[in-house]
């Protein structure tokens, strides 16, 4: 314990003010950070055959990246869980910020707190009610042996501010001050994404980093919380290396996707379904969420094998005796979505009574998101493609979430489908562009 304490303060998440067991805290809190992001990448290296020095990053990124890579995530979390006193000693880290808070984690927990500043209390708390409802959705939608294949971070809980047993157990671990935030705050706690792993975060730096910037990218500390947003509606304007280049929310377009090899086309029918039970299982209409590739959470044991298990019985029955089951449950990288704090929320009678004012805010929120989603009308017949892949997936799941229900919902969908495509037509008639998004890099 007195070695770890004696380790170098990182350069992240610089506090405000700190005293000086703050600071030892700190050490601490980045030491077993590290730790783990070892313990993760040398667990990817191995079970992914990725020891050759001379493999390219192409080959690296193909491999981590593609949802399909099975790999184990048990082991090394498991031998730091039986030091309970370096778990229990370690505090909270930013590794992620936005317009509604901060988000942080401790180390070595499958949780993160996203703490809402002052002003954006009640768009935290909108973003624990669409959270839920679109897990509730997810979770009613998975079939025995059949999880999707785009993730929901699971929720745990929602921390108000006035909450002094929480508080006072936590707000001690929280070692650094921020302009934005004060604690005690509103907090939503939900599972942690886990970043890319480090094998993966090299390959994007060696690939895509201007040269001269390459030591201090993977220097930095705060480019460990990679997570790669998959824009399946982008391409690059210029392939000229960005002099902003940063793996925290890493921006993965579609023609790089296309270099590496990822199934786009998978991506893009996940998508689809996704957003199909975020608009007419969740009634949410998606504003401003995001999709991303991250590494599968930590192992527990709450989880139903049944829902995660992507085998039939008959299949099961047909594996060889000790099957390591645990290495095929968890997988290298995995779609996630995440971040509804923009979202807005509706019931059936909205529907029933103005269907044309839920079928415009549903194509605004389409456009204005990032560039998730395929556009309508794109030239490239690869762009056409995904734009048929992701609606066919949208009007499939949509179909299956409203049979059964109101006959006038039966039609909403495909509306939805059709008011984006006029809105791209109508982008294109202006000289707007395609999705007249902000294509910023």
């Amino acid at each position: 314990m007195d070695r770890l304490r004696r380790s170098k303060q990182s350069s992240e998440d610089s506090p405000v003010s700190a005293s000086s067991s703050f600071l030892a805290d700190m050490n601490l809190t980045n030491h077993l950070s590290a730790l783990l992001d070892r313990e993760h990448n040398d667990m990817v290296v191995r079970e992914l055959n990725l020891l050759d020095a001379t493999i390219s990053p192409d080959n690296i990124l193909s491999k981590v990246l593609t949802p399909e890579s099975f790999t184990s995530t048990a082991s090394s979390f498991a031998r730091l869980q039986q030091s309970q006193q370096l778990l229990n000693s370690v505090g909270y880290r930013t590794i992620g910020f936005g317009q509604c808070g901060l988000v942080f984690e401790r180390p070595g927990r499958g949780y993160v707190v996203k703490v809402a500043k002052s002003s954006y209390e009640d768009s935290l708390w909108a973003d624990f009610k669409a959270h839920y409802s679109i897990s509730q959705a997810f979770l009613k939608d998975q079939s025995p042996g059949q999880a999707m294949e785009c993730r929901v971070p699971q929720l745990f809980s929602y921390i108000p501010k006035e909450c002094d047993v929480w508080w006072n157990e936590n707000k001690p671990f929280f070692t650094t001050t921020h302009d934005s935030v004060s604690f005690p705050a509103m907090a939503l706690i939900s599972q942690r994404i886990r970043p890319l792993p480090k094998v993966a975060r090299e390959a994007l730096i060696a690939k895509y980093c201007p040269e001269s910037s390459r030591t201090l990218t993977a220097a930095n500390p705060t480019n460990r919380d990679c997570l790669a947003r998959v824009y399946l509606g982008r391409r690059r304007i210029t392939t000229a290396p960005s002099a902003n280049f940063t793996l925290r929310n890493f921006n993965l377009h579609l023609d790089q996707m296309i270099e590496l090899g990822l199934p786009v086309q998978k991506m893009a029918g996940a998508i689809g379904e996704a957003l199909a039970l975020v608009h007419w299982a969740a009634h949410v209409d998606g504003y401003d969420i995001e999709f991303v590739l991250g590494s599968e959470g930590y192992t527990t044991y709450t989880r139903d094998l049944s829902c995660v298990f992507n085998l039939s019985a008959e299949q099961v029955a047909a594996l060889p005796p000790h099957t390591d089951i645990e290495s095929m449950m968890s997988r290298t990288a995995r779609l996630w979505m995440l971040d509804f704090n923009l979202c807005n929320m509706w019931d059936d009678n909205a529907a029933f009574s103005n269907p044309n004012a839920l079928i415009s805010q549903l194509v605004i929120s389409f456009f204005e998101n990032d560039p998730y989603y395929p556009l309508p009308l794109m030239e490239c017949d690869l762009d056409q493609e995904l734009w048929a892949i992701f609606t066919a997936q949208y009007l499939w799941k949509a179909a299956k979430v409203l049979n059964g229900k109101d006959p006038r919902l039966a039609t909403l969908p495909l509306n939805f489908v059709d008011g984006c495509v006029e809105r791209e037509r109508d982008n294109i008639k202006n000289g707007l562009g395609h999705g007249h998004r902000d294509f910023k890099q």
